[in-house]
Parts: C-alpha cells; sequence; structure tokens
C-alpha cells in the first residue's frame, strides 16, 4: 500500500494532518530564508567594521547598513544615545535586540499550535475509528464477530495517530 492510498482511509482528519504539515512545511521554509537573509544581511556590515579603522568612520558605516542588517539597526540604537550610563546603553541593546528577536520570532506560535494540536487530532481520529469499530461490532450477529473486520477497523483506526503524532513530532524538531 503506498502512503496516499493510507491517507485516504484514515478519513477526514487525515486530511486536516495533512494541512496542518503543509503549514508547518511552509513556516520552516519561510524560518529558514528569513535567517539566511539576516545572515546575508549582516555578512557585509561585519566585514566593514572589521576594515574599519577609525571610529568616527563608525556611525556612518552603521547607517549605511541600518536599512538592511539587524545588527546595524541594534548599534543604530547605541550609536544615536548620547548618554554616558552604560546600563542605560545596554538597556536600550537589549530592547534592541528584542524587537531584532521579535521579527524573527514571528511565525513561531503557529509551529508551536501545530506542534501541540496534531497528536491531538491523531488520537481524535483513533477514538472516533475505535467507536466505529464497536459499533460494528454491536451489529454483528451474536453468532459471532469476525476478527478480521476487528483487526481491519483498528488498523485504519490507528493511522491518524501515526500521522498526527509524524506531523506533531516533525513540529516539534523545528520549534
Amino acid at each position: 500500500m503506498s502512503i496516499l492510498e493510507l491517507m485516504l482511509m484514515g478519513g477526514l482528519l487525515m486530511y486536516v494532518l495533512v494541512l496542518i504539515s503543509v503549514a508547518v512545511l511552509g513556516i520552516v521554509i519561510e524560518k529558514y530564508r528569513q535567517i539566511a537573509k539576516t545572515n546575508r544581511a549582516n555578512k557585509p556590515l561585519l566585514e566593514a567594521l572589521e576594515q574599519a579603522a577609525l571610529p568616527a568612520n563608525l556611525s556612518d558605516l552603521v547607517q549605511e547598513h541600518a536599512a538592511t542588517s539587524p545588527i546595524a539597526r541594534m548599534l543604530t540604537k547605541v550609536i544615536g544615545n548620547r548618554t554616558e550610563d552604560k546600563d542605560l546603553l545596554a538597556q536600550g541593546l537589549e530592547s534592541a535586540a528584542n524587537n531584532e528577536l521579535h521579527r524573527l520570532e514571528s511565525g513561531m506560535g503557529w509551529l508551536s499550535t501545530f506542534a501541540a494540536i496534531a497528536p491531538l487530532i491523531g488520537f481524535l481520529g483513533t477514538v472516533i475509528g475505535m467507536v466505529r469499530v464497536f459499533m460494528n461490532i454491536q451489529h454483528q450477529s451474536s453468532a459471532g464477530i469476525d476478527i478480521n473486520i476487528l483487526a481491519g477497523g483498528i488498523w485504519v483506526a490507528l493511522l491518524t495517530t501515526i500521522g498526527g503524532l509524524i506531523v506533531g513530532i516533525i513540529s516539534i524538531v523545528f520549534l
């Protein structure tokens, strides 16, 4: 049996799990692209800072890269501050770093939510499938219960648990 055939046998909740897995994949790809873009944006500034000889040039250098580089945006907060208080400077840098981190973490809440609900949806599918199995048992004749019908119903019911756990585990790995 193919994976597609197993998914189709899993029922409606399996389709929900497929949608969740597509959303998880989209979030993971977007986060990878965002981190790669951030690294590329920071690289020219870091290289320029390594080559900068004069501290007076630092402000111009940081301003030049502030539109694209998160590090430059954080340094702008420190350079633009006219205080000599080191604690105040540290707080300003921490605040700017938190803002940049917030930008990078956008969408991670959804990934966390999907990681939590995917196994639950899988378990819900299993419970619904088991209810169907027991309903079939009740409606069979009292002469005997066919063990093949039971086994077939149970393994089909467990398909959604497998799907939910796979999606949940993959989501947790990328959190």
